[in-house]
């Protein structure tokens, strides 16, 4: 399965406008003490900013010339349209090819060897290794899956030995329940949707309720009105259990959802 303008710098890999700095989630020993089918996972993963903290890549993206090396690793700013489809993907929207950037390349190899195998894009979350080996194995909805990605060394044509993937979401599923959560803050109504939109940081096991509708269908997706969370079946986190090591799995910043009804 596996071939299926504002500044950012370089280490803010969460949702535009939220802080860089998040208690880490549920500890691997914590997680390995469960083991219950009907559950269900809030991943906080997309605000690990240490995933993407000065990995020393640049971007090239469809329709637009190569970024030049960061300078003090600072990303430059970016196109109206680029920025459009970093706020696509942190929203969790199934993304085209296009809209992702076409290709990377490293400017330090020295930062770039420090990548995990759950690493940042950009904003875009990538994946290799035995995260990606996981990932492939599992239903993130039509539409959705891991997107083969290369990245290059400084001169732009050779490739680094990956392989890599951007990880591409599938369809939401409305399944968050505000009423029924703690610890989560109404942000906003979209003007345009007339969607609420919910900030969730700091997140303890039970906080987030979802509805039974998040024990059908895909293992991994988002919800609307929801940035930047990942959630997550309970066999596909029994799977990172499986393979990862503690300090590993711990970068997903896992918490236990409740769910209601």
């Amino acid at each position: 399965m596996l071939d299926s303008a504002t500044r950012i710098e370089a280490h803010d890999s969460g949702a535009p406008g939220e802080g860089k700095t998040e208690r880490v989630g549920i500890s691997a020993s914590e997680i390995r003490e469960i083991n219950m089918v009907d559950q269900v996972w809030i991943s906080e993963v997309m605000s690990n900013g240490d995933l993407g903290n000065k990995l020393g890549i640049r971007q090239k993206w469809f329709g637009e010339p190569w970024e030049a090396p960061y300078v003090h690793h600072h990303v430059p700013e970016t196109s109206e349209r680029v920025w459009a489809a970093v706020s696509k993907h942190v929203a969790g929207h199934t993304m085209t090819r296009e809209e992702m950037p076409e290709a990377s390349a490293a400017y330090s190899m020295s930062h770039f060897k420090r990548a995990k195998d759950v690493f940042f894009i950009g904003v875009f979350v990538g994946v290799k290794g035995k995260v990606a080996e996981v990932l492939s194995k599992f239903d993130f909805g039509p539409g959705g899956g891991l997107v083969p990605y290369t990245i290059y060394e400084a001169d732009e044509k050779t490739p680094l030995p990956g392989p890599f993937y951007i990880v591409n979401f599938g369809p939401w599923k409305d399944c968050f329940l505000p009423d029924a959560s703690t610890n989560v803050e109404k942000l906003a109504v979209h003007h345009q949707t007339g969607q609420t939109l919910w900030s969730l940081k700091y997140l303890k096991d039970g906080d987030v309720a979802v509805s039974p509708a998040a024990l059908a269908g895909s293992d991994l997706w988002m919800c609307p009105g929801v940035k930047a969370r990942i959630f997550m079946s309970n066999r596909l986190v029994e799977a990172l259990k499986a393979a990862l090591s503690d300090a590993e799995l711990a970068e997903f910043r896992l918490r236990r959802c409740r769910v209601v009804g």
